[in-house]
């Protein structure tokens, strides 16, 4: 071989060399796919402060209980939050019980919260079983004991919720 095309290959060697290893270590580093985990389990207490025009006004107290890992789309944290309640309206009042699944997304602090479920109104004016359903914001940390959530459902209504996680 002569000396040009022993340099040319020497050269390509290296190259290679240099771009296998930057692409094994980037892969080893931690990316945002890696999502921290979060507390599972919280007991929040919700008020529904004025609800519609003042005219339902609900509040809460229910149990959460978080499923992290990586079956079922593993970018999402889903729950299942069961809990009583009371709400007030112009025409009286009803006590609740209500059971929902959610899901959560982001993996900082700031979270979209979803739930679908059933609520079940025991006594009063309103009687049965119908949808639960709620859309809003969670504010909590990664391995924080705080919870606060905000948004707008039923049986909430409009709804501010403060909650310990352990």
């Amino acid at each position: 071989m002569n000396l040009k095309l022993k340099t040319r290959f020497l050269r390509m060697v290296i190259m290679c060399s240099l771009l296998w290893s930057v692409n094994s270590y980037g892969q080893a580093a931690p990316g945002d796919s890696i999502k921290p985990k979060m507390l599972n389990n919280s007991i929040n207490l919700s008020i529904g402060p004025g609800g519609i025009l003042a005219l339902y006004v609900p509040a809460g107290i229910f149990y959460e209980r978080m499923f992290q890992g990586e079956r079922f789309l593993p970018k999402l944290t889903k729950f299942v939050d069961v809990g009583v309640g009371a709400v007030g309206y112009w025409e009286g009042e009803s006590a609740f019980v209500f059971s929902r699944y959610g899901i959560l997304t982001g993996h900082k602090k700031y979270h979209l919260e979803a739930t679908l479920g059933a609520v079940g109104y025991l006594n009063g004016d309103i009687v049965g079983v119908l949808p639960a359903a709620s859309i809003g914001m969670r504010r909590q940390k990664p391995n924080s004991h705080y919870v606060f959530r905000t948004g707008v459902g039923i049986p909430e209504a409009i709804y501010v919720s403060w909650g310990v996680s352990f």
